[in-house]
């Protein structure tokens, strides 16, 4: 099977980790902690096994900001950012920013969309009157990050 088109996010960080692929799995403080961001609504699956694995950092990421150094200031940063570019566009309860990059843009998943959500992104560059859908499914959205 090649992990690589599988919508399966534990089955290709498996694989990346049997290559020896340098990656820094959360503690189970860490993935408790990450429970209590969203304290109204269970937060996705993939997001979870994804944080598992490599939530302390992994190289294809190198310089984003999605780890669990980063990640409780996330959202914060994110509600900045519209701000600062006086954007008519607003995050709600329902949206959890899971990554950053550069202070430009971020990432989302709405915790009402299952256990593989969809992902958007905000991006200051880029002009448009709602959040950018950019993958259907989380598992997909970072899988893609690797290549």
């Amino acid at each position: 099977m090649n992990f690589y088109k599988s919508s399966d996010i534990e089955d290709f960080l498996t694989s990346l980790e049997k290559d020896s692929y340098p990656m820094k799995p959360c503690s189970k403080d860490d993935i408790l902690k990450l429970v209590e961001l969203s304290p109204t609504r269970t937060l996705p699956k993939t997001y979870l096994d994804f944080m598992n694995k490599a939530g302390n950092g992994i190289e294809f990421l190198v310089g984003t900001d999605y780890s669990m150094k980063y990640i409780f200031d996330l959202k914060e940063w994110a509600i900045e950012l519209l701000e600062e570019n006086n954007s008519i566009k607003i995050l709600t309860d329902n949206q959890f920013i899971f990554m950053m990059n550069q202070g430009y843009m971020f990432w989302f998943f709405n915790l009402n969309d299952g256990y593989n959500p969809a992902v958007y992104c905000y991006d200051e560059s880029v002009e448009l009157d709602d959040f950018n859908k950019v993958s259907d499914t989380l598992s997909d959205f970072l899988i893609s990050l690797y290549h």
